[in-house]
């Protein structure tokens, strides 16, 4: 058997396992959230011979109408122009009540995705053939291993979406134009306007096909531009693109069935009216984009970093390494042959930097044409002169080499095996594999509702409790037998979730795409949830969480009202969903409190504005919910406070008393608790800044009790004085108002004491006490139920 016939009987098996992996994945994967869409518009042009709906999604036809059309072959046949929706603009309440009528789900995605897999089988043969071509036939089996195992081409390539369709027509006009450049023939040059013209009308990326043809023929003409020649081949240049421009626009007409109608009322007809009204409608989605989630933030209008980090998340550790290595022989030995080595590096290099200019960041699958090209260029590996360069490169002997080789490949196809059948939750290891990845992107690069079958699995496999849904679908769960109740942004579910910052008990599963705020009206419905870790993770996309009722229950909230509370007190009741919690709300600048009664929330600001002193306080509580974006409320952050525990553990209970009300006076130590006539009871203190000198602050913080709710306002008293008991600062204050305090109640007062410029040296007591604020009137001390002075002398502080 001759080396040709070899590598070509080698990579029909390898097609084979390409089209044997995809076709397990499609049975096993629900719909994902454009399918239904795609066909129920498709299947509508058939039956209506009416492609209008097109100026409504943007896309043109032609896919749609290779997918839907074994859809005419089936049993049921409804009237499209029946359906609710039909001559709206409602594209996808349309596609709901359509595709329910077609049949079986099953069978419906089954005959629509046949034709998906038929494209990707023959863009994976156009792969070995182009790589064949231009690096031999080792070269072309590499590039189709590569595709075949490839995690993005194995998801896209079985789902009746327009992606693989514009990447299988866009790559093979480049193929076709490439042979047409290296031996000029009328039907390599017709095949190519064919090609183009068929992406063109499958999305509308499809026009970029067609500029990437005219710039790949002017740069391959670039070198013979030379003085005298220069309007020859401008002409010749001219004449070919506008022979593929010509061929293209046929074969656009033809996909909207060769629709001739006026745009405007009273207008001149014109071929495929539809495409050109659907043109305003595109511009504006590239131009704006839509709110997308990008590494932990949501990003309205997209970002230049966005395909990059997909690139770089998304595609195979494996295939990154090769496409180092095949740089390093390029650098050596050149790009190849011209006929191919212009498209294969033009096309991908302005693919790519045009996709990072527009505002669009919806998913990975817009990388998808990049791929064949990657995986052509990596082939050159397999070439016969790369041998020595890697070697050389990486100083390895030709068996280590081979053992490289051999390890890359082995781990690239246990990497896809892995996450088999969902291959569009494949991210590698600098992600975090496929259950690190909704860290990073969400939507169509991680979860597109295709998860639903597998949890209808799982629901079975755990006694089909009912649970509540939050799906990334436009269809109804239920659709596939599962038993739940709506949550956004589920169909049928109400607009917002209620006791999103306490969800009820109970199991829910939540898509990725929804847990990081798209596609929900408030961006963080799902907050409470991103804190905590889900029992199970479905198709790495579904995670499902078991909600326990807490024990004992919380019974109040406490907010931090500087400047405002971030909550209303109705905000409260419908965000905690439980009624009757006790609500309050103090200066959390200067004051902390701590109330009986068991465990509750604290209510903050995002960026509370003395950040530290807040940490401290809340060291011992667990963040519950974080409102990242404005919606209808200031941003916020939830603590859950389980009890008093060790929060008051570390205080200093050390005082003193005048023994003769004089400053200098014989001094008697006390320890805390210590209660005043009055209100409360001192428990200690923190002392922050013992040594200070003039121009500094020294931070005291005193720790109280609640004894019972006062009738009139009062203060917290905090000095600096001198041995004769003259203040050379003061620092009180209070910032929990009164009328909110009960019994039990732990109160922290925060007391700045900036040292005054030119204070003597010397050593100064902190004091402390309370006082009326009407009379001004200081609380004694009650030493074993006796007044005793009417202050506590704390810690001594060194002023240098």
């Amino acid at each position: 058997m001759t080396r040709p016939k070899l590598h070509l009987y080698l990579a029909l098996p390898l097609l084979l396992v390409f089209f044997a992996q995809t076709m397990h994945a499609s049975r096993r994967l629900s719909l994902t959230y454009d399918e239904p869409i795609y066909t129920a518009l498709g299947y509508a042009d058939w039956v209506t011979r009416d492609p209008r709906w097109h100026q409504v999604i943007g896309h043109p036809p032609l896919v749609n109408l290779l997918t839907s059309w074994p859809l005419l072959l089936g049993p049921t046949h409804p009237d499209p122009t029946q359906m609710p929706g039909w001559g709206t603009e409602d594209a996808l309440g349309f596609s709901r009540a359509l595709v329910v009528q077609l049949g079986s789900l099953d069978r419906v995605a089954l005959v629509t995705r046949l034709p998906v897999m038929g494209l990707a089988l023959l863009l994976a043969a156009l792969v070995y053939r182009w790589a064949q071509q231009t690096w031999g036939g080792a070269a072309g089996l590499l590039a189709l291993g590569l595709y075949v195992f490839d995690p993005a081409l194995l998801a896209h390539g079985q789902l009746n979406t327009t992606d693989m369709g514009v990447t299988a027509f866009g790559v093979i006009g480049c193929y076709a134009l490439a042979r047409y450049l290296r031996r000029p023939s009328r039907w390599a040059f017709l095949g190519a306007g064919l090609a183009l013209g068929a992406a063109l009308a499958s999305k509308a990326s499809g026009p970029f096909w067609l500029g990437a043809a005219g710039l790949v023929m002017a740069l391959y003409w670039r070198p013979e531009f030379r003085p005298g020649r220069r309007l020859v081949l401008l002409r010749r240049w001219l004449v070919r693109l506008a022979g593929l421009v010509g061929i293209a626009l046929f074969v656009l007409w033809a996909a909207y069935l060769f629709e001739t109608r006026p745009l405007t009322p009273g207008g001149l007809p014109i071929p495929a009216a539809s495409h050109w009204a659907g043109l305003p409608y595109i511009r504006a989605y590239l131009a704006t984009g839509q709110t997308t989630f990008l590494a932990g933030r949501l990003i309205p209008g997209g970002h230049w970093g966005y395909f990059p980090l997909a690139l770089l998340l998304k595609t195979p550790l494996p295939t990154l390494i090769g496409l180092l290595l095949a740089l390093g022989v390029t650098l050596r030995h050149g790009l190849g042959p011209r006929w191919s080595a212009v498209p294969l590096a033009v096309v991908p290099l302005v693919y790519l930097a045009l996709a990072m200019l527009t505002a669009l960041n919806i998913g990975h699958r817009h990388l998808l044409p990049l791929m064949p090209f990657l995986f052509i260029f990596i082939a050159r590996l397999a070439a016969p002169h790369a041998a020595g360069d890697r070697q050389r490169t990486l100083r390895f002997t030709p068996h280590l080499s081979r053992l490289l080789g051999v390890g890359l490949l082995a781990w690239y196809l246990i990497g896809t095996l892995r996450v088999a059948p969902h291959y569009l939750a494949y991210f590698n290891e600098l992600a975090g594999g496929p259950d690190g990845g909704y860290r990073y992107l969400a939507d169509s690069s991680l979860d597109w509702g295709q998860a639903l079958k597998a949890l209808k699995r799982y629901q079975d496999e755990q006694g089909g409790e009912t649970m509540r849904l939050a799906a990334f679908s436009s269809l109804d769960p239920a659709l596939y037998g599962l038993r739940f109740e709506p949550i956004p942004p589920t169909v049928g579910a109400p607009i917002t979730l209620t006791a999103r910052f306490n969800p009820a008990p109970g199991l829910y599963a939540i898509s990725v795409t929804p847990l990081q705020g798209v596609w929900v009206l408030d961006p963080d419905t799902y907050d409470w949830f991103r804190h905590r870790e889900p029992v199970a993770r479905v198709g790495h996309v579904l995670f499902v969480y078991r909600v326990e009722p807490p024990a004992p229950a919380p019974t109040w909230v406490a907010q931090c009202a500087a400047p405002t509370p971030p909550l209303s007190a109705e905000q409260v009741a419908e965000g905690f969903g439980i009624a009757g919690l006790r609500l309050l709300a103090f200066d959390c600048r200067q004051s902390w409190l701590y109330p009986t009664g068991g465990p509750g929330w604290y209510v903050l600001p995002e960026r509370p504005t003395d950040e530290g002193w807040v940490r401290e306080r809340l060291a011992q509580a667990r963040l519950s919910f974080a409102q990242r974006e404005h919606w209808s409320h200031r941003a916020l952050a939830i603590y859950t406070w389980a009890g008093e525990g060790e929060a008051l553990a570390s205080l200093r209970r050390d005082a003193s008393l005048p023994g003769d009300g004089t400053p200098t006076g014989q001094e008697s130590p006390v320890e805390a608790p210590i209660r005043l006539d009055g209100p409360l009871t001192f428990l200690g203190y923190w002392v922050a800044g013992e040594t200070a000198a003039p121009g500094q602050t020294v931070e005291l913080t005193t720790v109280w009790r609640v004894e019972e709710r006062p009738a009139r306002p009062l203060s917290l008293m905090a000095h600096l004085v001198r041995a004769d008991g003259v203040p050379i600062v003061v620092g009180d204050g209070m910032g929990v108002p009164v009328e909110q305090w009960q019994p039990g109640d732990i109160l922290v007062q925060r007391h700045r004491l900036p040292i005054p410029p030119g204070t003597p040296p010397g050593r100064y007591r902190l004091q402390t006490g309370a006082y009326w604020l009407d009379t001004m009137a200081r609380f004694p001390v009650l030493v074993e139920g006796r007044p005793t002075g009417d202050r506590l002398l704390l810690a001594t502080v060194e002023v240098r």
